[in-house]
């Protein structure tokens, strides 16, 4: 799926999204990237995990105004191009994933009528 025709298949669906958002995390002071990542406490973690939240609220909230969204990431987002495609400096900022927004053509779906019970979504440890 690499190369020109893929490319211009992708700009394509992109440039057919009514709106769409760039979201990204500003790498941290004291190392390229706040610290390793993979250490659970570092604040590179904790930042990756605000930006994550901020954007599901993000869609919660534009769901409640009839508002549908598409939160993706890809090899696309991670490009070094990508970043000057859409106006950041990586070196300062990385990209958390692009969101997608519009209205639904046609009537919105409907909600689940059926909720699961704890009992069926929860497990406790002892």
């Amino acid at each position: 799926k690499k190369g020109e025709e893929a490319g211009q298949k992708k700009l394509k669906r992109w440039l057919q999204m009514p709106g769409w958002l760039v979201v990204t995390c500003v790498k941290g002071a004291d190392d390229n990237n706040n610290g390793d990542f993979n250490d659970p406490t570092s604040l590179a973690r904790e930042d990756y995990a605000a930006c994550c939240c901020a954007v599901q609220n993000l869609c919660l909230s534009l769901h409640s105004q009839g508002i549908g969204t598409k939160w993706t990431t890809g090899p696309v987002n991670f490009d070094p191009k990508f970043a000057e495609a859409v106006g950041f400096d990586a070196e300062e900022e990385y990209t958390v994933g692009t969101l997608w927004f519009g209205t639904a053509v046609g009537s919105s779906p409907s909600p689940p009528n059926k909720r699961l019970a704890i009992e069926g979504t929860f497990t406790k440890v002892e």
